[in-house]
């Protein structure tokens, strides 16, 4: 009897459903008709649906002359996945080309291209991005939520007490905030949660977003767009928006020169506050960017600024499958715990090797692989923060010197609590392991 062959990871789930960018609905229907008639609409469907279950935010095809090799980025970490044959990888990538408007007969040339996707009740962004190399062609598909899958600030890993030092700041009158992560690090979903969680009731937020970048849309907060085709300069839009008397400036991009110095003028002599975010590796050096950045504001800033926030991304211990150890008081010494304040440490479950799968008896007795988190011994990921709310040393040597290094022995002689100690409580809180924070922390 014949053995039925072994089905693809694509053939596995249900396909998604495509959704056209495109505004006129009888053109994105006929769209879908036309790429349906393609042997690679079922094959893309259901490889991005296997991508979305697996809870991957990034697919990256690359295309040889044999075959396409497929990996996957779960929890900021890449996995290799069976290849498919190069017939039907074609087929795919021409599916979803043309589902994204690109042109799936240029191979070569460097393309992007955009579509919603459907899962369920679950709608997703698929951006796309192709560039041919010497071997053949490199695709990076990126997939993104449309609803954020956290609702506040200790869904991220945030401590209750950093918590209300933060919305003490956001809420104060007369400040600057400043948040900040690494590149790709969850800057626009911190930024949405943290501005999410001010006073927004008794307050009025004018956010200024340039038309062609518009944000997520937060409750309460007005979006006022410049640039575009409303003929309109961020500046000018400021301007005109401060006439009304808001009480909260919220710029999800550094403001221009000009923008930024009466932004702090209005918070310095009218008591209003002003919001903004930016990438950098730490909260110290976040603050010293914006001081080189903004000259004539330096001074202004370290005197308004409240706090600034910053975050590294660490995967999530699995709750069903982490195992726990006892830490010998040489590395409690080093991580500078206290001896007898942590009981306990905890460690990704790794499965052992199959030949070593076997009961007291030396018989065979395979491991079932964790239901949850699909025996990766990580199940998402968490932020680790850093709050840093400027002394008056600091606020005077912030526009003094741009030696980071000084920057933070001031800080920590007035309380600051830097990033890796932060990281060091997040292991104490049984959130992740150290052998996580070892490979964060060695990413340059």
């Amino acid at each position: 009897m014949a053995q039925e062959p072994e089905l693809q990871l694509w053939q596995t789930v249900a396909p998604v459903d495509f959704l056209p960018n495109i505004k006129d609905k009888t053109q994105s229907q006929s769209l879908l008709i036309t790429s349906r008639q393609g042997a690679g609409y079922p094959i893309a469907g259901g490889q991005l649906a296997h991508a979305i279950q697996m809870r991957a935010t990034h697919v990256l095809m690359d295309f040889s002359q044999a075959a396409c090799a497929l990996r996957y980025q779960i929890d900021g970490t890449w996995e290799q996945l069976p290849p498919l044959d190069r017939e039907s990888g074609d087929a795919m990538l021409h599916a979803i080309k043309q589902l994204c408007l690109m042109n799936p007969a240029d191979r070569r040339s460097s393309q992007t291209g955009k579509m919603g996707l459907k899962m369920g009740k679950d709608k997703f962004k698929l951006s796309i991005q192709s560039q041919g190399v010497p071997t053949g062609e490199r695709v990076l598909a990126k997939i993104e939520a449309e609803k954020i899958p956290f609702s506040n600030l200790a869904d991220l890993g945030m401590r209750d007490k950093m918590i209300a030092s933060l919305k003490e700041q956001l809420n104060r009158p007369g400040n600057f905030v400043v948040i900040s992560t690494p590149k790709s690090e969850g800057l626009t979903t911190t930024w949405s949660i943290a501005v999410d969680a001010a006073d927004k009731f008794v307050r009025d937020y004018q956010s200024f977003e340039d038309q062609l970048k518009p944000e997520p849309e937060i409750i309460n907060v007005s979006a006022n767009f410049y640039g575009g085709d409303t003929k309109i300069e961020q500046l000018a839009l400021l301007k005109r928006m401060i006439l009304k008397e808001p009480d909260v400036l919220v710029f999800p991009e550094l403001p221009e020169n000009e923008s930024m110095r009466i932004s702090l003028e209005q918070a310095e002599k009218h008591s209003k506050s002003v919001l903004t975010r930016l990438n950098a590796p730490t909260a110290m050096e976040a603050l010293s960017q914006l001081v080189a950045k903004y000259p004539e504001s330096s001074k202004a800033i370290a005197k308004l600024t409240g706090g600034v926030l910053c975050q590294r991304l660490v995967r999530r211990l699995c709750d069903n499958c982490k195992v726990g150890f006892e830490p010998p008081p040489q590395l409690l010494k080093q991580l500078g715990i206290p001896a007898g304040r942590v009981a306990a440490l905890y460690q990704p479950f790794v499965m052992p090797p199959i030949e070593e799968q076997v009961d007291a008896n030396g018989k065979p007795a395979p491991i079932t692989p964790c239901h949850v988190c699909n025996a990766r011994g990580y199940m998402g990921r968490i932020a680790i923060f850093e709050w840093l709310k400027p002394g008056e040393k600091l606020r005077d040597a912030i526009i003094k010197t741009r030696d980071i290094g000084q920057l933070n022995a001031i800080a920590k002689a007035e309380g600051h609590r830097g990033i890796q100690a932060e990281a060091v409580l997040t292991v104490a809180r049984g959130l992740t392991s150290l052998d996580e924070l070892k490979r964060v922390f060695a990413k340059k």
